[in-house]
Parts: C-alpha cells; sequence; structure tokens
C-alpha cells in the first residue's frame, strides 16, 4: 500500500504531539541556571505538580566556595492571585549533587498538587513576609552590581566580589520554567510592537 509523503508527516506529527503528551504528565528533573546582574534581582520558576509529591528537592549548585554569591531559596505556594511561603533556606549543602557550603537546598516533603513558585535572591535579600506581594528585603534600595558588592555573608572570598553566576535544580516535577521580569517582558512588548509596524510597512508598500 503506498502511503503520501502529506499522510506520513501527519501520521509522525501526532505521534510526536502524542509523545509529548505523555512525557509532559511525567514528573521530571529540571535544571535552571543565569546571571544575576544586580543584589536585588530575584529569580523566579514556576513549577507544577500533577499529583502529590512525597519528596519534593530543589537546590543551586553555583556558590563554588565562593566564586559566585551566596544564593537563598524560597518555596511558595499559589495562594488565589499571590503565593504564600512554605519555606526559606539560606544554606543547606545536603540536598543535591555539586553543592558547596553556602549553597542553598529545600527538601519538602508531603506537597499536594498545585501551582508553585521557587525563587532564588541572594542573602541578604530575604522574603519580607508569608505573601509574595510583600516582596523582598532590598526592594526600594539602590541596586548595586554584584560585581561591585560586597555581600554580607561569611565565605572564603569575603570581601572579594563575586560572580552572577546562579544554577538550581528541580526534583520530580511536572512542569517548570523560568518566568521573565518586567522588565523583560516590556522588552518582548517593544520588540514585538516593533516587528508589528515592520510588517504593515511592508504590506503597505506591496
Amino acid at each position: 500500500m503506498k502511503i503520501s509523503k502529506s499522510f506520513a508527516r501527519l501520521a509522525l506529527s501526532s505521534a510526536l504531539l502524542a509523545a509529548a503528551a505523555v512525557s509532559s504528565a511525567q514528573a521530571a528533573d529540571f535544571g535552571f541556571s543565569g546571571n544575576a546582574v544586580y543584589n536585588t534581582d530575584v529569580v523566579r520558576i514556576s513549577f507544577s505538580l500533577d499529583a502529590d509529591s512525597a519528596d519534593f528537592k530543589a537546590w543551586t549548585d553555583s556558590w563554588a566556595a565562593g566564586l559566585n554569591f551566596d544564593p537563598v531559596l524560597q518555596l511558595w505556594a499559589q495562594s488565589g492571585n499571590d503565593y504564600s511561603l512554605i519555606t526559606e533556606v539560606d544554606d543547606n549543602d545536603q540536598i543535591g549533587p555539586g553543592q558547596g557550603s553556602l549553597d542553598a537546598g529545600i527538601q519538602q516533603a508531603g506537597l499536594s498538587k498545585g501551582q508553585y513558585l521557587l525563587t532564588l535572591s541572594a542573602a541578604d535579600n530575604y522574603a519580607k513576609g508569608q505573601m509574595l506581594s510583600a516582596g523582598f528585603t532590598l526592594d526600594g534600595s539602590t541596586p548595586v552590581a554584584i560585581a561591585d558588592w560586597t555581600q554580607s555573608s561569611s565565605n572564603p572570598n569575603f570581601p572579594d566580589q563575586k560572580g552572577g553566576l546562579w544554577s538550581v535544580k528541580l526534583n520530580s516535577v511536572d512542569q517548570a520554567a523560568v518566568v521573565p521580569e518586567p522588565a523583560s517582558w516590556a522588552l518582548m512588548g517593544l520588540g514585538l510592537v516593533g516587528l508589528l509596524s515592520l510588517s504593515q510597512r511592508r504590506q503597505r508598500k506591496a
């Protein structure tokens, strides 16, 4: 039986979509990394659990004996249009591989299925309260570039300046993604407006 190329492509596309659906329904491990520019930067990672989790873990592995800044992790559960704080951990190097003594780590038993947020900040930029909307302790202060900042924490390089690299791992979650900062959304919006304007000009010329 002869099968047309278009049918074969459609069948392949359907198979890939089905495989993706199965994959997304299974818990997986995620890793994210980037560079903080200022001491006030807060990385936000949204993740979901499709079923109750008996042993959730998240950890940083970027401190690198003081080569990079001392990170803090906060775990939040969605609460209406806000997020409520479950736990905040500054130093815990017993959670995952690659950690140094000032890396942060969270191990949380009994997380219910739902939507969560993991935030990463630099010590001492801690959560201000029990709700994410309350912000962080350095909110409103003048941002200082990580490279020019003396972090108030004990480490082998103190008071030398530190790098801005951050790296975090999440264990056994179903979906996870870094949430862009508001400034990033604004830049993306400007880019889209520019592309739309360019497209309209080309259409008028045509």
